[in-house]
C-alpha cells in the first residue's frame, strides 16, 4: 500500500479532509435521530410527515459528501478489468487515464447540478412537508462536485501511485521474492 506523500496542498486537503467527516458525522447522526422520531411517530400511531423527506434530503447530503470523501485516499471503487487485459502502454497510462476520466466526470456532474440548482431557484421550489427551498437540497450535487475534484487531486497529489495499473504476474512474482 502507497503511503501519503506530503505535498503543498497538504493543509488544504487536511482542512478539507476534516470538514468532511465532520459534516458526514453530523448527517449520519440527523439521520439516526430523525428515523428513530419517524418510527416512534408510528408506533404511538401519529406519524410526523416532515421525517420522511428530512431523511432523504439527509441522505442526499450524504451521498454526494461521501462520494467525494472516497477519492480523497484512492477510496473510490474502479473497474480493472479491462486495463489488465489492455495492452501495456495502457496501463503505463492507466492512473493518468483515471485522473482525466474522474476530474471529467465531476466536471459535469458540477455543471449539470448547478443547472439544477438555478432552475431551483427561478422556480422558487420548496419542500412539500419542510417547506425549505429546494436548492438547499440541490446545492449538494455541485458541492460533492467541487469536493470530489479536491479529493481527486489530493489522490493524484498524495497517493500517486496507488491507482496505477500494473503487471498482475510481475508483481505476483515480485511478492513471491520478498516473502
Amino acid at each position: 500500500m502507497n503511503e501519503r506523500k506530503k505535498s503543498i496542498l497538504s493543509g488544504f486537503f487536511d482542512i478539507v479532509n476534516k470538514l468532511e467527516d465532520i459534516v458526514l458525522a453530523i448527517l449520519v447522526a440527523g439521520m439516526v435521530l430523525v428515523i428513530m422520531i419517524q418510527i416512534i411517530g408510528r408506533i404511538i400511531g401519529r406519524p410526523f410527515p416532515w421525517t420522511e423527506e428530512s431523511s432523504r434530503y439527509l441522505f442526499l447530503w450524504m451521498m454526494f459528501v461521501a462520494l467525494a470523501a472516497g477519492f480523497n485516499k484512492c477510496e473510490s471503487s474502479r473497474v480493472t478489468l479491462f486495463l489488465q487485459m489492455g495492452p501495456k502502454w495502457l496501463k503505463k497510462f492507466s492512473e493518468i487515464l483515471y485522473f482525466v476520466i474522474v476530474i471529467a466526470f465531476f466536471v459535469v456532474m458540477l455543471v449539470y447540478g448547478w443547472e439544477v440548482v438555478q432552475q431551483q431557484i427561478e422556480w422558487e421550489e420548496m419542500g412539500t412537508a419542510l417547506l425549505i427551498p429546494m436548492w438547499i437540497i440541490g446545492i449538494c450535487q455541485p458541492i460533492g462536485a467541487v469536493l470530489g475534484i479536491i479529493g481527486t487531486c489530493q489522490n493524484f497529489l498524495e497517493y500517486h501511485g496507488k491507482v496505477a495499473i500494473g503487471d498482475k504476474e510481475a508483481e505476483k512474482q515480485k511478492a513471491l521474492e520478498n516473502s
